[in-house]
């Protein structure tokens, strides 16, 4: 039994996470509602289609795995019912995360002690976006099982004997990356690179061509939808627009210098390296948050203790910023130490990965996007803290390296746990819970689900109970709110002139509009707001909660 109480504990750690929230449905707001309905489309037989908006157009944007697993769940069970699927694929996501948990201690322990493995786990494991993006049907946890599994693989001496066993299958777990998420590109270049630095020539350029399969025939898919007659004519005027995110490809929102301000115009090759450098400072932080915590929950001890001892508030916020550069500063100098080793994958993969998400638009992202390689970045972490440890050690400083390291794992560790311990307690919250739509929807709790989603879940209840069948829905959250009520639904038009957002809306049709008080996306406050408002003597507020309204067009008021 000792020789896995490794084993045990990270088990341990991923149960102790996952029991409390076993029960119900899986989160399908956001990128998992597109999901959700992608994998429905392909269950039904209908290929690759979003049927929450009119015309069910072909997607382009998310390559296919996630949707196909969801259609396999369907098949299996016989129904596409959110409400019976969604929580089998809740239960699926526990499942892979114990699976995560002990691929990350395995790859852990080939880089690291076994008790500082466990720990580079564990804080992988507890760290909040890890626990967060497991409860949603995103891409993000199995994108990163497949991550680290591939460096295992890929890694794997004991298929020196048959070397083309080991590339094939290293192949077959990067094609499934870059399947469940357009960022697997990275290991894919990792792989490449790999070779070449080890001058393998002949192996890189085999592993290229190899890498290019998936990727070509993906974006061979791309092209096609894009020169279809179905996309040059779609069913409303912009629904191939640029800023319509979920209806383009991914390379054609990223272009725009805003995909949320589309008035600002696309970018070019000069304007996207700057992009890049200007988020460097941005990507450093995501990286040191990837392995303590978000900046915000680093601010919220801070502020209990200066209010308790001092009554106010005297040290800047800005201040929270020094252990989270820390802890970025020690994982690069993990990353040197694997250079030093020459652990060039595990190099590459990180590599790889910052630079593709330094060069996207969405700098608040970037704590989701590292995700995918936050195994990596936390060993990278442990090696920081074991290399200053062993230095301090070489100079004589045994209580200082004793005091560094372990201070700051400490400090880590519970900080960690006080945020998980806080978005539990807030999960299970009454405010916290969802508000069904549809006779028969299960009330299941969520994280970071405030009022403001209560309050556009209600709004979402009363059009369900007076929409008709030819109705459509502007709102920021389409396709959930399609799961939710049958209602189809579009994202509102990103137009800053709001006349033109309203014709635009008007010649879909649109017959309601919800402005919404949700915080990761203003689009409706912004754009569909002022064009509603401005034509009060054909647009009126129908139904209101809590500052989230409903706005009626013509005889949708009646």
């Amino acid at each position: 039994m000792r020789r896995y109480w490794g084993e045990a504990v990270v088990v341990a750690i991923a149960l102790l996470v996952w029991l409390p929230r076993l029960s119900g449905s899986i989160d399908l707001r956001w990128d998992g509602g597109v999901y959700y309905l992608l994998g429905t489309s392909l269950a039904e037989g209908r290929g690759y289609r979003i049927p929450s908006e009119p015309g069910s157009p072909e997607a382009l944007q998310y390559p296919p795995l996630l949707p196909v697993v969801v259609a396999l769940h369907q098949w299996a069970l016989g129904t596409t019912n959110p409400d019976v699927v969604a929580p089998w694929l809740r239960k699926s996501y526990a499942g892979l995360f114990v699976v995560y948990a002990l691929a990350i201690l395995g790859l852990a322990r080939k880089y690291l002690r076994s008790g500082f493995a466990v720990m580079a786990t564990a804080l992988c494991l507890c760290q909040v976006m890890t626990v967060f993006l497991s409860d949603l049907l995103f891409a993000e946890l199995p994108f990163a099982l497949v991550s680290v599994i591939f460096v295992l693989v890929a890694l794997n001496g004991n298929s020196a004997r048959r070397p083309w066993l080991r590339e094939m299958g290293s192949f077959a777990i990067a094609s499934a990356g870059f399947l469940l998420r357009t960022a697997g590109l990275a290991l894919f270049v990792a792989w490449v690179l790999e070779a070449f630095v080890r001058r393998r020539w002949g192996l890189g350029i085999a592993r290229g061509a190899l890498a290019l399969v998936p990727v070509v025939a993906w974006q061979a898919n791309v092209a096609r939808v894009r020169a279809s007659h179905e996309y040059a004519h779609p069913a409303y005027e912009y629904q191939r627009a640029p800023y319509q995110y979920y209806n383009v490809s991914y390379a054609e929102n990223v272009l725009l210098t805003n995909p949320f301000r589309p008035e600002l115009g696309a970018m070019d090759t000069r304007t996207l390296a700057v992009r890049a450098i200007a988020n460097l400072p941005s990507l450093l932080v995501a990286v040191g948050e990837s392995v303590s915590t978000r900046k915000g929950y680093w601010l919220r001890p801070l502020n209990l203790i200066q209010t308790g001892l001092l009554g106010r508030i005297v040290i800047s916020k800005g201040v929270v910023f020094v252990p989270i550069l820390i802890f970025a500063t020690v994982v690069i100098i993990g990353l040197v130490v694997l250079i030093r080793r020459d652990a060039w994958l595990m190099v590459f993969v990180v590599l790889a990965s910052l630079a593709l998400t330094c060069m996207t638009p969405w700098p608040a992202q970037f704590s989701r996007y590292l995700a995918g390689v936050a195994p990596f970045l936390t060993i990278c972490a442990l090696l920081g803290f074991f290399h200053i440890r062993t230095a301090l050690l070489d100079r004589g400083f045994l209580t200082a390296s004793r005091i560094a390291v372990t201070g700051l794992l400490v400090l880590a560790f519970v900080l960690q746990a006080f945020v998980v311990a806080k978005i539990f307690r807030q999960r299970w919250k009454h405010e916290a819970r969802t508000v069904g739509a549809r006779s028969g929807q299960k009330d299941s709790p969520l994280f970071f689900h405030d009022r403001t989603w209560q309050a556009w879940e209600e709004t979402a209840a009363w059009v369900s109970a007076h929409a008709t069948s030819d109705v459509i829905v502007a709102t920021s959250a389409p396709h959930f709110f399609y799961l939710r009520t049958g209602v189809r639904a579009i994202l509102p038009p990103m137009e800053a002139d709001p006349a033109r957002a309203r014709r635009l809306l008007e010649t879909v049709p649109v017959s309601y509009v919800i402005v919404d008080k949700l915080d990761f996306v203003d689009v409706s406050r912004r754009y569909a707001r002022p064009a509603v408002e401005g034509d009060p003597a054909h647009w009126q507020v129908v139904h209101a909660i809590d500052g989230t309204k409903i706005y009626g067009r013509g005889s949708s008021t009646e």
